[in-house]
């Protein structure tokens, strides 16, 4: 299960950002898995965690988000070069390890 954090009006969301945690899943987990493959932070942009494991931030808690889903939290961006392909690439790469990480 995922959720995408932030307004519910997708007009007061930054348009290249998206920030969705993962029922489940721990992100600085699947980041360290995926790193090498897709570009995306674990968490909040303003807290950082080494290693596999992270707690969550004061942002993510200050925006309602529910635990479960603030330590499967990934922040993904897109800029001007960034094709559908590699979106979906990148998506691909995710629900695949997720998938995996929910599995085990």
């Amino acid at each position: 299960i995922s959720r995408v954090n932030g307004p519910l009006n997708a007009d007061q969301r930054l348009p290249n950002t998206l920030s969705i945690g993962l029922k489940g899943v721990q992100s600085g987990r699947l980041l360290a898995d995926i790193g090498e493959v897709v570009a995306c932070s674990a968490g909040s942009a303003c807290h950082s965690s080494s290693g596999p494991t992270m707690s969550y931030s004061a942002i993510l808690k200050a925006m309602n988000v529910p635990p479960e889903f603030a330590v499967g939290t990934l922040r993904l961006s897109v800029g001007p070069n960034t094709s559908l392909e590699d979106v979906d690439f990148a998506a691909d790469v995710i629900v695949k390890e997720a998938t995996r990480q929910l599995n085990t």
